[in-house]
């Protein structure tokens, strides 16, 4: 399938911040649920930059495929996640399931709808989430997670879509997404 999504999400969170905080692409767990989800063509670029193609675990919805994490001190990480510097190695590629962040696609808790949501554990979504400008962003991510283009790569590739989460605080009800995936996927 063609890579319908043209443009990147702007990233609200400064690069600074980012780069001084110890929550993303770092997990507790080698199998977190929460470790990003690829598309096909998001996995291909990868590969094309020179990621092993082994690195990534296929999906139920048998197109999309999620990254293996590696073993990093106490926790695990991206393989694509520098712990030295805190970059990410395929910024400029990376997947939609890590443009979005801090925001989290997923079902309410009883799964009846797609939801987007905004991560608690981010530092800088938890500060400024009732800011002027971070709300003015969360209508920028809802017409971009709804657009016709969007709606049909995860329609697609319904597993970038998550489990209900506590720590992530519900800002809209995603309508055409979930009519559009039909949930509830098991």
């Amino acid at each position: 399938m063609p890579n319908k999504l043209d443009k990147h999400l702007h990233q609200i969170i400064p690069s600074e911040v980012c780069f001084s905080c110890d929550v993303c692409c770092r997990f507790l767990e080698v199998d977190s649920p929460l470790a990003p989800i690829f598309t096909e063509t998001e996995k291909d670029n990868a590969v094309a930059q020179g990621a092993d193609p082994k690195l990534f675990r296929p999906q139920r919805d048998g197109a999309s495929a999620q990254i293996q994490l590696k073993h990093h001190n106490d926790f695990y990480i991206c393989p694509f996640f520098d712990p030295e510097t805190s970059h990410c190695t395929i910024y400029p590629i990376r997947p939609l399931d890590c443009q979005l962040y801090p925001f989290a696609l997923m079902f309410s808790e009883d799964r009846r709808e797609v939801v987007l949501g905004v991560d608690t554990l981010c530092p800088f979504g938890e500060k400024y989430l009732e800011t002027e400008a971070f709300q003015r962003h969360i209508r920028d991510v809802i017409n971009y997670v709804e657009s016709e283009a969007v709606i049909a790569q995860i329609a697609a590739h319904w597993c970038l879509i998550g489990d209900y989460q506590e720590t992530v605080i519900i800002v809209h009800t995603l309508a055409q997404l979930t009519d559009a995936t039909s949930a509830p996927h098991a």
